[in-house]
């Protein structure tokens, strides 16, 4: 009696989930490549098979491989959209949550970043250097004098500022130019010292605090004026060049 052979169907093997898959999608073309080994596809059971359909705008990737495979038998078979739907690369709702659980760790890492660095602020005595100082009793201050106003006084706490003011004598205060964080003690010496060590990015031209002036070159002393506030022993006064520093100052120099 002769022995007849059947033919393997078209159909997907279960066996077919476990072998390796691999999908590329590059100008417009979606490929689709696995091992075929044992599916009975003629003499050469393991050669490695390759399904490629290019993929227009608005075409149905899967419709396009589910219509290549045809009923009829075909020397390179096409192994359609099941096998990349079943590796979770045409997934819409796993490609979603996948970005969203990856926006979800960023925004918790960002949130973690910024409590370390509060808690190593605040260790140091020192706020955050953006916190919405309220400057509009500042008056119309240069740009960059509103800018350190508002590094200095959030990072020190300090609200009491003065910007454009009347004064006897030659001031950079009338023309905005100048900034007075009133202040008394040790905080004084230590937001001279910050606006001094940013003074390139600040704009800072010189410092005056307790009768002594600053102009980058160190600290030297000044003529007795009469009283507390002529001396500077109550406010440290700042003065700004004409023009803007190079911006970003940094509280890591500050005490």
């Amino acid at each position: 009696m002769p022995r007849h052979r059947h033919r393997a169907q078209a159909g997907l093997r279960p066996g077919l989930r476990h072998v390796a898959t691999a999908a590329a999608a590059a100008s417009g073309t979606l490929a689709v490549v696995t091992p075929v080994t044992g599916l009975g596809f003629g003499p050469a059971e393991a050669d490695l098979r390759l399904a490629a359909q290019d993929v227009s705008d608005g075409a149905d990737p899967g419709a396009s491989l589910a219509g290549a495979a045809g009923n009829g038998p075909r020397d390179t078979p096409v192994l359609g959209a099941e096998i990349v739907r079943d590796a979770g690369l045409l997934d819409p709702a796993a490609d979603a949550s996948l970005a969203a659980a990856r926006k979800a760790q960023d925004l918790a890492q960002e949130a973690a970043e910024q409590a370390r660095a509060a808690a190593e602020l605040a260790a140091r005595g020192l706020g955050d250097p953006s916190c919405g100082l309220d400057l509009d009793d500042l008056g119309r201050v240069k740009t960059w004098v509103s800018d350190a106003a508002e590094f200095l006084g959030c990072a020190y706490g300090e609200t009491e500022l003065i910007g454009v003011a009347n004064r006897a004598n030659a001031s950079d205060h009338p023309t905005g130019h100048a900034l007075d964080i009133m202040v008394r003690g040790t905080k004084g010496d230590r937001i001279a010292d910050c606006a001094l060590a940013n003074a390139d990015e600040l704009g800072v031209k010189y410092v005056i605090w307790e009768q002594r002036m600053n102009d980058g070159s160190g600290w030297s002393t000044m003529e007795d004026r009469g009283g507390d506030t002529a001396n500077h022993y109550d406010h440290v006064h700042i003065s700004f060049d004409k023009r803007a520093g190079s911006g970003d100052p940094d509280l890591g120099r500050c005490a």
